[in-house]
């Protein structure tokens, strides 16, 4: 029952199929304990949200968030994320645990390239002309485990990390679609080109930060 319940939790936030091969060698109870790792964190907003509200009812809004939502899940699993949670219109996704990859400050651009390219088809298809997003990357350390009240627990990541990552997301406005930190850059600056978009000061961090658009070579 224990081993059903850690399978039906992971499958929520992960591809059903990876979490099947990370239960068969890791502990239940080891996965589901706290514990600081390195993460590269993905925030993706929707820009402009509340005045394309404002054009349509709740029930349209509804199918346009569900049809949207399903297609960058599907990318997001396919380059073995973790989605952390939907805030609003928000994404929230990592990389780093409960499956640890060298590498995932790759996965997590190789995975925003694609969504943006699903927003294109998404526009497309729908006619949503005005429909545009940000993405926001940052890698480094977070604390990741079970975290809520007795009635109510998520698999999530806390910390500074996550925040930085969040506010580079908010500095896409007007900018690029994408934005990654030089930490980000540096570990994947082999695999993509990177353009500077500048060093910004932002809320809750004393030192400035620089930040890059990425493109695939």
């Amino acid at each position: 029952r224990e081993l059903r319940a850690t399978v039906d939790l992971f499958s929520r936030f992960m591809d059903p199929l990876v979490v099947k091969k990370l239960i068969s060698r890791e502990n239940s109870e080891d996965l589901l304990s706290s514990k600081s790792v390195e993460v590269t964190m993905l925030f993706s907003d929707i820009r402009n949200f509340t005045s394309i509200s404002e054009q349509r009812t709740p029930v349209e809004m509804v199918n346009l968030l569900n049809h949207y939502f399903d297609r960058q899940v599907k990318t997001l699993f396919r380059y073995h994320a973790t989605l952390d949670k939907f805030i609003g219109d928000a994404i929230m996704a990592f990389w780093g645990a409960p499956l640890a990859h060298e590498e995932h400050p790759i996965y997590a651009i190789n995975a925003a390239l694609d969504m943006i390219e699903n927003l294109e088809v998404f526009k497309d298809e729908y006619g949503y002309k005005d429909f545009d997003i940000g993405i926001g990357i940052h890698t480094g350390d977070a604390v990741v485990g079970m975290v809520g009240a007795q009635q109510r627990y998520d698999y999530t990541a806390i910390g500074d990390t996550v925040n930085l990552a969040s506010r580079i997301e908010g500095l896409t406005k007007k900018r690029a679609q994408i934005l990654v930190s030089e930490t980000t850059m540096k570990v994947a600056k082999d695999h993509f080109k990177f353009i500077p978009r500048g060093e910004f000061q932002v809320k809750g961090r004393n030192e400035s930060v620089r930040v890059y658009e990425p493109i695939r070579k």
